[in-house]
């Protein structure tokens, strides 16, 4: 009775944690979304932060990130297309890579990416300034860290994903022309009329949607657990490790939700 009183205990104060962690970032995002709509604050200053953070976030690493997508793009592809041709469906061989790579595989590793190279160091960075007294320094000298710190992270972190997923998608359906129809222009209307086809309203509105969760959940996350960092220096490893194991459940969550609203 003892061990099954304390498995129940344990179990309703991690779910008491979760929803406690979930509503801690409801009412962040809650008071940036405020913060956001306010004609005030969008000043010159808070521009020029948000266009850094998207510098930094995305343009500062493009060339690496493209690089990647084509590797990926051409695996996919390449295992796409043979696997149609072993099972008689070619003509199916286009949309399937669309539909497997830009509508879902590459949203994901986008997120992936930017949550491993942005995320983790805006966790760290946020961490390191709540232990060491920097977010009330900055409060103090009349500096919002909402709107100079945190609000410009989320921007650019939306903008970023959905930005890099477009042009990783773009890059997919290049490489799925020239793997499937070669250098010629003559699978230009069937190709160009597979795309039409699966791109409706609909689907580009949900892939933008989820393009943009991805993009909120790799800043908002690593910022909120920055914040909940006890202000002791070794206890920010453990934010970070925190924080990024709950980025990543909640970037699966967003993908398998959206396949779940997709496809059943």
């Amino acid at each position: 009775m003892h061990f099954l009183a304390a498995s129940i205990e344990s179990l309703g104060a991690k779910v008491t944690g979760w929803f406690a962690v979930a509503y801690g970032m409801a009412a962040f995002l809650g008071r940036a979304g405020r913060l956001l709509l306010d004609r005030a604050t969008w000043n010159r200053a808070t521009f020029d932060v948000v266009v850094k953070q998207v510098y930094f976030t995305a343009v500062q690493i493009l060339h690496v990130y493209l690089g990647y997508v084509l590797v990926i793009s051409w695996l996919m592809v390449s295992i796409i297309l043979s696997t149609a041709r072993d099972f008689g469906l070619t003509e199916f061989a286009s949309e399937m890579t669309i539909r497997v790579l830009v509508l879902e595989l590459l949203p994901f590793l986008t997120a992936l990416f930017i949550a491993l190279r942005s995320g983790s160091a805006i966790n760290t960075e946020v961490a390191l300034m709540q232990v060491n007294n920097e977010l009330d320094a900055l409060a103090h000298c009349k500096v919002p860290p909402m709107q100079f710190e945190f609000l410009p992270r989320l921007i650019g972190g939306v903008i970023s994903v959905v930005t890099l997923s477009g042009l990783a998608g773009l890059l997919a359906l290049l490489m799925g022309y020239l793997a499937i129809y070669g250098l010629t222009p003559a699978g230009f209307a069937p190709y160009t009329q597979t795309i039409a086809k699966i791109f409706d309203f609909q689907i580009v509105a949900g892939l933008i949607a989820k393009c943009a969760l991805f993009g909120l959940a790799v800043t908002l996350i690593p910022v909120t657990a920055g914040l909940e960092t006890p202000k002791k220096l070794f206890m920010v490893p453990v934010s970070v490790l925190r924080g990024m194991m709950r980025v990543f459940l909640a970037i699966v969550a967003i993908e398998v939700v959206s396949l779940a609203l997709k496809y059943i």
